[in-house]
């Protein structure tokens, strides 16, 4: 290993999470595409990650999980999300996440057709 990459490797280990500041669009279709997802990498430190979200036309349910329970979005369970909110149409969702996880934060659960503005971050306001 090279100086250089020695150093870059315990700059890292001694930092926070990286900065998170993510914003997605999607259409939720329940006939089509019913869940997206955004998916969060593992960081070396506890986080906090602020999901902020808005339905242009129904109701929908957002939740962030640990990245092995939602491996299927056709059938993802909302009960097993780190946290989850269902039934909004906008809100925020803040989570505490342990570190070493990786996560996604997964929006679906509408039953209309849906244009849906996400905004992910991990930077205090």
């Amino acid at each position: 290993m090279t100086l250089s990459a020695a150093v870059g490797l315990l700059a890292l280990s001694g930092c926070g999470p990286g900065k998170l500041d993510e914003t997605k669009n999607w259409t939720l279709d329940p006939n089509d595409s019913p869940a997206h997802a955004l998916i969060l990498s593992a960081q070396p430190k506890p986080q906090t990650v602020t999901v902020e979200y808005d339905s242009t036309a129904g109701e929908i349910s957002v939740g962030v999980f640990k990245d092995a329970d939602a491996k299927s979005l056709d059938t993802i369970q909302w009960s097993k999300a780190i946290k989850t909110e269902t039934g909004k149409k906008s809100g925020t969702l803040v989570v505490d996440i342990p570190e070493n996880t990786a996560t996604q934060v997964v929006i679906g659960d509408s039953a209309k057709k849906t244009d849906v503005k996400v905004h992910v971050t991990n930077m205090k306001k």
